[in-house]
């Protein structure tokens, strides 16, 4: 029988998991494409006199994956808002929370800035070498002209995240690096193809997927000025309906913006079309952000999906196991 893996190393250097014990019920780890942080949840079965909550901000770097296989390294995480709980059924649960280390330094601290005429990568690379990180941005994201940006009152990661929305990518942080990836697209902030998820209908344990049938828009419109012109001009993408248009609420500052926003929205849009779940035993090589094929679904299993987040579940009891829940949504493009 496999046997499920996680480390949870703390300050000290060393794997807390086994000094925990039995008092261990529950972990999960979910794992997002970007924009929200990485998240990881810790259940403790506890006995009166109640033991204290750890101190926030409290490290811990996790991984997990099979016995006798190589670990996947989840990152590392700062513990936030722990909560403490009874009922008659569980006695009392402490339950300690924490997100992406890397998200929470950089959602910090509120301040104000400006960018003139530098490309998405440039504003990418400047704000994240003033966090001390590095970035990596998706290659149609990177050569993006913005003529001027201004950050006001707001953090780092705030900032980052709503300009990575608005040119159809996705921030996430981990391990030291700001990766800016093309929502949807199947790929790393680098370019290369991600592994699918592959996904049978005679392996999962729970299931539940939904197709909207509602009309959907034929094109996506939005609107920048061409300040040689004096002229305001439309950016055009491709939506995957047959009858309407759709208009950008707000005006974008450049040509190359317009065009990403427009490709941005048709494809939000689009992700709706497609969306459930489903739960299958875990995999060390399922990532955020990879596409998702659904084996032996029938007619259900020719829509092009992708994997928006994933989460994994460890329980530690007798009957306890490893398993992880795909959110699927419709892939960018198709």
């Amino acid at each position: 029988m496999k046997k499920p893996i996680v480390q949870v190393i703390g300050s000290s250097g060393s794997d807390l998991v086994p000094g925990w014990g039995s008092a261990l019920t529950r972990i999960s780890i979910t794992d997002n494409e970007g924009g929200d942080a990485d998240e990881i949840e810790m259940e403790f079965a506890v006995t009166r006199p109640l033991p204290p909550p750890p101190a926030e901000g409290t490290k811990y770097r996790v991984f997990y994956g099979w016995e006798a296989s190589a670990l996947r390294d989840a990152g590392l995480f700062s513990s936030q808002k722990p909560r403490i709980g009874f009922s008659a059924g569980n006695g009392w649960v402490l339950t300690v929370s924490a997100r992406s280390a890397d998200f929470v330094d950089a959602d910090k601290e509120a301040d104000s800035e400006h960018f003139d005429d530098m490309t998405a990568s440039e504003i990418f690379e400047r704000l994240a070498k003033a966090a001390g990180k590095s970035a990596k941005v998706h290659p149609s994201i990177a050569d993006v002209k913005i003529p001027y940006r201004l950050r006001w009152q707001q953090s780092r990661a705030g900032f980052a995240q709503d300009l990575a929305d608005e040119l159809g990518g996705a921030l996430k942080m981990a391990n030291g690096e700001w990766l800016i990836r093309s929502k949807g697209s199947g790929e790393t902030a680098g370019g290369s193809s991600m592994p699918p998820i592959i996904i049978s209908s005679d392996e999962v344990e729970n299931c539940d997927i939904e197709a909207d049938g509602k009309s959907k828009f034929k094109e996506i419109e939005s609107s920048w000025f061409d300040p040689d012109l004096g002229l305001q001009k439309l950016a055009k993408a491709a939506g995957i309906g047959s009858a309407a248009t759709a208009f950008s609420m707000h005006q974008a500052a450049s040509q190359g913006q317009a065009e990403a926003k427009a490709k941005a929205e048709a494809m939000e849009l689009a992700r709706m079309s497609v969306t459930g779940s489903a739960t299958v035993e875990g995999r060390v090589d399922a990532m955020a952000g990879a596409p998702v094929v659904l084996s032996n679904f029938d007619s259900w299993g020719g829509y092009d999906l992708t994997a928006p987040s994933i989460e994994h579940e460890f329980t530690f009891d007798d009957s306890g196991g490893w398993v992880m829940t795909v959110q699927i949504a419709k892939q960018k493009g198709s």
